[in-house]
């Protein structure tokens, strides 16, 4: 797993401070060869003196370099230590928890069976209430519970809350096997931590099944239409320059309203280069209703299931004349984040590349061998829904959206499009050097191309 990179803030241990430390030093343990390289030629015999000189300073060299090389494996040993040890203590506390929660949920389990008709018994004495209330006290309760909620809205964009809360989800699955009698030993060996049958994926599907049986599917079918396709009328012929840095990426995402952007550049070959950029989730579409960029499309795609929204996307690559062996950069914020991670990894493209912003993608590990970038807020609630990250190949790059001063007029304000448009700005300028590489290794195009953009919707059951 690649270290996370901090922008904007600073971590228990910054690794990558240390890995540009080890990488100094091997550079300087290089120098320092070359220049043992150079030196035995200038021993021409003319100067015993000065041939001696020139014996000891190769010598004392070659001892520096020796050093250098032994500072930067030693430093670098202590690095994979620490991440060792780092991975191998988180195991360990969530092993633990699993245990807990499970046993949590067992007792939730049967304290429920003897509390639910007190509460349900409780309930209707509160509506009789309400309903007797005068309408001015209800306007006054109504009102507390507004600035009670204000007060509360701020603590979502916490970095500690998110954290907690990211954790905490991911003993949903664990808790619900204990409610259900499963015994908390059994519980940790499914989980995570061990043979990994169930977690927020499994919740995720479950979710999804119930959601279907209630008529809302995020799994239906789709179709996809281009926006301004009328070639004989001169429309959809919008010449795109090639992006340029993570943050011209990300800037291109589009709105909820035309969810999918393809830009294709062609190729000294003859063949095509593909660039998707991928919307965030439609905060005002009806769930399982014509728009698949909805919630339930969200709950499919943790699920590890075929999408609506991702369906979308396929189906707008495929109109945009990709074919298997295309090269694909998938760039996606949000809920576009988890479909773009989806179809990188899906190898059914040639994935040149892969950028989220946003994304809840901590149970999609990257594993592919091409460049991949993933961006989050520590006081995003976004990122974490889909609990705590596993294994992958991906560059982490965390950083801090909000000053503590800062005024929100949103109740998510770290998961802010345009605050990430920053945070890839300042990635593009960080100077690790595993960052850098990854943003080197991302295609480097210099023809211009085409932009198409799409729109989609869910097929109606009576058309099917």
């Amino acid at each position: 797993m690649t270290g996370s990179i901090t922008v904007g803030g600073s971590a228990a241990v910054a690794t990558e401070h240390l890995e540009l430390l080890a990488g100094r030093l091997r550079r300087a343990s290089a120098e320092c060869h070359e220049i043992i390289v150079r030196l035995p030629p200038l021993r021409t015999g003319d100067s015993a003196a000065r041939d001696i000189d020139l014996v000891d300073i190769e010598n004392t060299v070659r001892r520096v370099r020796e050093r250098l090389s032994d500072l930067a494996a030693s430093l670098q040993a202590a690095i994979e230590l620490y991440t060792q040890t780092e991975r191998a203590a988180a195991a360990a506390v969530e092993t633990v928890m699993a245990h807990l929660a499970a046993t949590a949920g067992l007792v939730a389990a049967r304290l429920g069976l003897m509390i639910v008709p007190a509460l349900v018994n409780a309930a209707i004495a509160a509506a009789a209430v309400w309903a007797v209330l005068p309408p001015a006290m209800r306007d006054a309760a109504s009102h507390g519970a507004a600035v009670a909620l204000d007060e509360v809205v701020p603590v979502l964009s916490d970095a500690r809350f998110v954290d907690t809360l990211r954790h905490a989800l991911s003993l949903v699955d664990d808790a619900a096997l204990g409610a259900i009698g499963v015994p908390p030993g059994l519980v940790a060996a499914l989980g995570e931590t061990g043979t990994q049958v169930s977690g927020i994926d499994s919740a995720a599907l479950a979710v999804l099944g119930l959601a279907a049986l209630a008529g809302s599917s995020g799994v239906d079918p789709v179709r996809v239409d281009r926006v301004g396709a009328d070639r004989r009328r001169g429309e959809g012929q919008t010449t795109s320059a090639p992006p340029a840095s993570l943050a011209d990426r990300v800037g291109r995402v589009p709105d909820p309203a035309t969810p999918i952007v393809v830009e294709r550049y062609p190729l000294p070959d003859g063949t095509w280069h593909f660039e998707v950029y991928i919307a965030g989730t439609d905060s005002s579409a009806e769930l399982g209703g014509d728009r698949p960029w909805d919630m339930a499309s969200n709950v499919a795609l943790v699920a590890e299931q075929n999408a609506s929204s991702l369906q979308a996307v396929q189906a707008a690559l495929l109109a945009a004349g990709a074919t298997a062996s295309s090269s694909v950069v998938f760039t996606g914020y949000s809920q576009g984040g988890a479909i773009a991670t989806a179809l990188a990894e899906s190898g059914q493209w040639s994935t040149a590349g892969l950028v989220t912003v946003g994304a809840p993608t901590g149970g999609m590990p990257v594993q592919g061998d091409y460049p991949a970038v993933v961006i989050e807020h520590r006081e995003d609630l976004v990122p974490v829904l889909s609990g705590i990250r596993r294994e992958t190949n991906a560059v982490i790059v965390r950083g801090d959206a909000l000053g503590s001063a800062t005024a929100h007029e949103t109740a998510l304000p770290a998961h802010e499009l345009e605050r990430y448009a920053a945070t890839a700005a300042a990635a593009d300028a960080h100077g690790n050097a595993a960052l850098q590489a990854a943003i080197a290794s991302l295609p480097s195009l210099s023809t211009n191309g085409e932009r198409m953009t799409f729109t989609a919707a869910r097929i109606d059951r009576t058309e099917r």
